[in-house]
């Protein structure tokens, strides 16, 4: 697509204009990769931690350990960034 338009002898401040335009689009899509790895590592964070609270109720059981995990679940489950 690049080339079809400079091969259509685009004026030089619309090819610069495009090649910004690009270039945004790139940097949002680099934006939107890290956000989701960022998404995967927290859920799989929570998954560690949930299995980690699991395993510590099946070896404490009873009232034995404070369960913090469930202190911090009012504020809609959510990690800091």
């Amino acid at each position: 697509m690049w080339e079809s338009i400079h091969n259509k002898h685009v004026s030089p401040s619309i090819a610069q204009q495009l090649a910004q335009v690009n270039q945004r689009l790139l940097s949002m899509g680099e934006r939107e990769r890290i956000l989701r790895e960022r998404s995967a590592d927290r859920e799989a964070h929570r998954y560690l931690l949930d299995a980690h609270r699991l395993l510590a109720q099946e070896s404490f059981p009873g009232d034995r350990i404070l369960n913090i995990f469930r202190l911090g679940m009012g504020d809609g489950n959510q990690l800091a960034a």
